[in-house]
């Protein structure tokens, strides 16, 4: 029995020993992450050339008209987001403004926004000189109002602030001939330091200059907006 099994291994060994070897081989080489994604392109090329052809003729078109079609339909929102009224809009970084309506740019310059700083007073009260930002509207409009003189205005100089109703906080002209309010104190107005615009010194208002600001007054009603960022 055992010279028979000799005999058989002896006899086929030399066929199934390489045939083995070459199996595991291939199945060792195609079970590797590479060259399945390489057998998966091969397959996808030859059963998808049709598909591909289909795709050029029929789906491009089809996602072109569907780009048109959204791109319709933004503009469309875009135009009823625009405000009705003459408008505004302040940039904080470079210091400037543009003054439109719903199709032109009316008016564009220099302006002076909030310096960013930050101001401690006695009691621990304090005060941020900064711009707001967001979208606002025009709440009152004034011509050569006072300034009602704030406590912090009094403490940046070095100075005990008076009473309340004291005549020593109302000063004419500090704020040139125009004063338009959006709210929490902060306004557009003029200014007596003329030099200084353009630059990021006002203590949260936007300070225009006489001409723009004469404009600007002219061409925003109550209740148009104004965008600040």
């Amino acid at each position: 029995m055992e010279t028979e099994v000799k005999s058989w291994f002896r006899k086929y060994a030399p066929w199934v020993i390489p045939f083995l070897l070459c199996f595991l081989i291939v199945a060792s080489i195609f079970y590797t992450p590479q060259l399945q994604n390489s057998a998966f392109l091969v397959k996808s090329w030859f059963t998808g050339i049709n598909l591909t052809r289909s795709s050029n003729s029929g789906g491009i078109g089809k996602q072109i008209q569907t780009s048109k079609s959204n791109i319709s339909t933004l503009q469309v929102k875009l135009s009823d987001l625009l405000p009705d009224k003459p408008y505004i809009i302040v940039n904080t970084t470079d210091n400037r403004f543009e003054l439109r309506n719903s199709k032109d740019t009316i008016r564009t310059g220099v302006c002076s926004t909030g310096k960013d700083v930050l101001l401690l007073g006695p009691k621990g009260k304090k005060w941020l000189f900064k711009t707001p930002k967001g979208m606002f509207s025009v709440l009152l409009k004034r011509k050569d109002a006072p300034w009602i003189k704030p406590d912090w205005a009094y403490i940046e100089e070095g100075e005990k602030p008076p009473s309340a109703r004291s005549e020593d906080r109302i000063q004419y002209g500090s704020l040139g001939k125009y004063q338009i309010s959006i709210g929490d104190n902060y306004m557009l107005h003029g200014t007596l330091y003329k030099r200084y615009l353009g630059l990021p010194i006002t203590h949260g208002c936007v300070r225009l200059g006489d001409e723009d600001l004469e404009v600007i007054f002219n061409t925003l009603e109550k209740g148009s907006k104004v965008f600040i960022f």
